[in-house]
């Protein structure tokens, strides 16, 4: 993980533990939602970077992903549970899936020297296709069939939580049809 420079930030009602990880147009943080009690829910935040925050076409892929998959409910698909703002910058706040990505498990099976299981392979496929049938295949709240088309199934985006349960993530490039 990366250091704890970000530790304690606030970020709306939310706040960061560490960031997990950067890309181009934005950043990913574990983060906690406190409540009474010592109450607290982890999640996974998603901010836009400073630099893509005045991009319109990036802001405008944040609401669609945020918008697309707000509604899914799919054991294989890591949930949205909120967007907002803080200081006008948009955040979006997801489950956090405690485990390693697909690229992370492929890594550690060749320092290993042992190769990746034939059923966990099989099994991390059919997880997968399941969660892309379910999105292909979405009907909305209001009973409006929403195909929803991925665009960027890749290692990277296929987690592997740490009691087996893999869950597609970042809906961020996908297109909706209709």
């Amino acid at each position: 993980m990366a250091d704890d420079f970000d530790r304690g930030r606030q970020v709306g009602k939310y706040e960061i533990i560490t960031r997990l990880s950067i890309g181009g147009m934005a950043e990913l943080y574990l983060a906690f939602l406190p409540g009474p009690g010592g109450f607290k829910k982890f999640v996974a935040l998603k901010q836009i970077l400073p630099d893509a925050r005045n991009d319109e076409q990036f802001v405008k892929m944040f609401l669609d992903e945020a918008r697309t998959t707000a509604a899914f409910n799919h054991p294989n698909i890591a949930q949205v549970f909120d967007l907002d703002t803080d200081d006008g910058t948009l955040f979006l706040v997801m489950e956090f899936v405690q485990g390693a990505t697909l690229v992370e498990m492929a890594r550690a099976c060749r320092q290993a020297k042992e190769p990746i299981p034939l059923g966990f392979t099989l099994a991390s496929v059919r997880d997968t296709a399941l969660a892309l049938h379910y999105a292909h295949t979405f009907i909305d709240p209001r009973g409006r069939k929403q195909v929803v088309i991925h665009r960027d199934v890749a290692e990277k985006n296929i987690m592997v939580s740490y009691d087996g349960t893999v869950k597609l993530l970042d809906f961020g490039i996908a297109k909706a049809l209709g």
